[in-house]
């Protein structure tokens, strides 16, 4: 092998061809000078290619910094501009939005299939399949798609096992995860109810992973199947008669206790059902008496909700009609109070009053209120500064002292009660005991304003017969209105002047409209009387006692649409609230009228 290998490197070396060493290095040097030529030309055609690009470049960039800084000064200084501008990438950005979304829900290339055309499948499928055996597969060709299947047929397996296992006797099933019992049941043909009842599952809505079960043998349920249903049936008639409810009423006897002392209020059930063995009454207080005909003394102001609940011996449940308690607030109710409530049809218009103003209520000098440059030592004539609610305390002769609540109205108006001083519009107002106050707050006020007697609100809801939700109807309030001796008539609402002549014939109106056709008042509502001052959007009763002589506003007085008793709002004179005379557009009122028509209440006498 050496041998060999050593004579192969021989011969090669004998057959190498041979080169002439000077001729080579000729040949190298013409090379080298020929390259390093080459170099250096394209050096020098390189560096001038890039200083004309470099001035070229620089000239452009230059022009181009200059058009965008001009196109710049352009968005920024003209106004129209950059609206156009704002609006151009506001309708590009909601353009794409609106592409991207259209392309999600309609493309076609969507894998596996877009929004709309899986439902359209799925609509087809429900049309198309056989219930027999049947299947639903979503709307794609592709194979990942999986296929759901619903079964009817005898033999088939499913997590609960075989129907073609021996169902001669109980067999004992641990819950897998993710089964749940109905389909447990459906597996086995036996009804869910029945399988819960066989293993004693009170909620068949929970069962533990692992827990085992029985499921009863074909004989067994064929056993015990009349005893199952027996069970059911009873159970369902328990379970209706310990939910009916029926009606009952109740009514109740009052006895003042003395000044100042409240009522004592004697409750009793109109024609009670014979078997009542339970009664639970709610004093609207929080407090509660389980007798039947209890007694209870209310004194703090405000009005009490009474309910009865009851239950007789056969699990029927009775509940009550409301009744409404009303305690006055003893500086609102006429026979516990001496104020004298006066209204001043415009800042114009002077107070005048034997005696010397002694206090106004929120002001610490009383020339801050008023001018007194008219007045002398034994009358007081005065013009109040600005108009709004007042309260004066007035010091008469022989030093009694008379508190008056006055009301300056901000604009010339006339008032229907300018002539009637005393009548306590506020008094109907005060804890009327819920929502929907609206239409028995003025029902009250037309009382009020008929009779001359205080008509509590919750006995307009008592006499309604009002069970605590909904409104109520024309018809309803007048029917009140005139069952408590006030000739009150529904007449036509078609303009202004309509309301105007109700209120110079010394009668007040009650219409019904929507709120917000009614614009909001611009200021702060305890000083700026011009507007609702409500967010409300809904029907709303309203009285209307008063117009401004210019002919753009009516006076209205507004009970809020919510609970009065929540509302601590009082104006100036420490007694009126926020609904009282305010001033509503008269175009506006008759637009949002949702009755063309009005409760016409006359005045006393």
């Amino acid at each position: 092998m050496e041998g060999l290998y050593s004579r192969q490197n021989v011969t090669k070396r004998r057959y190498l061809p041979h080169i002439n060493t000077g001729y080579a290095a000729s040949v190298k040097g013409f090379l080298s000078i020929v390259g390093d030529s080459i170099l250096k030309l394209l050096k020098y055609v390189l560096n001038a290619v890039s200083l004309f690009f470099l001035f070229i470049g620089r000239k452009f960039f230059d022009v181009v910094k200059e058009l965008l800084s001009k196109l710049f000064d352009i968005v920024r200084f003209n106004p129209l501009v950059r609206k156009i501008t704002i609006f151009t990438c506001l309708s590009a950005f909601i353009a794409g939005a609106v592409f991207l979304v259209s392309f999600a829900i309609i493309s076609p290339e969507l894998p596996p299939g877009n929004l709309l055309s899986t439902i359209i499948d799925i609509s087809e499928n429900q049309k198309s399949i056989n219930y027999t055996k049947s299947h639903l597969v979503l709307s794609s060709d592709d194979a990942d798609w999986a296929e759901l299947t619903f079964f009817d047929d005898k033999n088939f397996e499913t997590g609960a096992g075989s129907e073609t296992q021996d169902r001669s006797i109980d067999i004992e099933y641990p819950i897998r995860p993710g089964e749940t019992l109905s389909e447990i049941a459906y597996a086995y043909g036996i009804p869910y109810e029945f399988l819960a009842w066989y293993n004693k599952i009170t909620n068949p809505n929970r069962i533990r992973m692992g827990t085992k079960i029985i499921i009863p043998s074909k004989a067994n349920i064929e056993l015990l199947e009349p005893e199952y249903k027996q069970q059911k049936t009873k159970q369902r008639q328990t379970t209706t008669a310990a939910k009916t409810v029926k009606n009952i009423e109740i009514s109740y006897e009052s006895r003042n206790n003395g000044s100042g002392s409240g009522i004592t209020v004697h409750f009793s059930v109109v024609n009670p059902p014979s078997n009542l063995k339970s009664y639970e009454w709610d004093f609207g207080d929080g407090r509660r008496s389980f007798r039947e005909s209890p007694s209870y003394e209310y004194s703090a102001p405000r009005t009490y909700v009474i309910r009865l609940t009851a239950q007789d011996g056969s699990g029927v449940i009775y509940r009550s009609n409301h009744l409404y308690i009303d305690i006055p607030h003893p500086s609102s109710a006429a026979e516990n109070s001496t104020t004298v409530f006066i209204t001043l049809s415009s800042p114009d218009e002077y107070f005048a009053v034997n005696g010397t103003i002694k206090k106004i209520s929120r002001y610490t000098n009383v020339e801050d209120a008023v001018d007194l440059s008219e007045s002398d030592n034994i009358l007081t004539k005065v013009r109040f500064k600005k108009s709004g609610y007042y309260g004066v305390t007035v010091q008469e002769k022989g030093g009694r002292e008379q508190y008056y609540s006055i009301f300056v109205s901000p604009i010339p108006t006339m008032h229907v009660d300018v002539a009637i001083n005393n009548f306590n519009w506020y008094r109907t107002q005060f804890n009327s005991g819920t929502a929907s106050n609206c239409g028995p707050a003025s029902a009250s006020m037309a009382i009020s304003w008929g009779t001359g007697e205080y008509f509590p609100v919750s006995a307009v809801r008592q006499a309604i017969g009002w069970q605590g939700n909904g409104g109520t109807s024309f018809d309803e309030l007048l029917r009140v209105i005139r069952n408590n001796g006030v000739d009150a008539n529904i007449q036509s609402l078609k303009t202004a002047q309509d309301i105007r002549d109700v209120i110079d014939s010394g009668a007040i109106a009650i219409v019904l409209f929507y709120t917000d056709g009614v614009r909001m008042t611009r200021g702060d509502p305890a000083v700026d009387l011009l507007g609702r001052y409500y967010n409300d959007s809904v029907g709303h009763y309203i009285v209307i006692k008063g117009y401004s002589l210019n002919g753009d506003y009516f006076v209205v007085n507004d009970p809020i649409p919510s609970d009065w008793s929540a509302n601590s709002f009082r104006y100036a004179d420490e007694i009126s609230m926020m609904g009282r005379n305010r001033y509503f557009s008269s175009a506006e009122i008759l637009r949002s009228l949702r009755r063309s028509e009005m409760i016409v209440a006359p005045g006393k006498g």
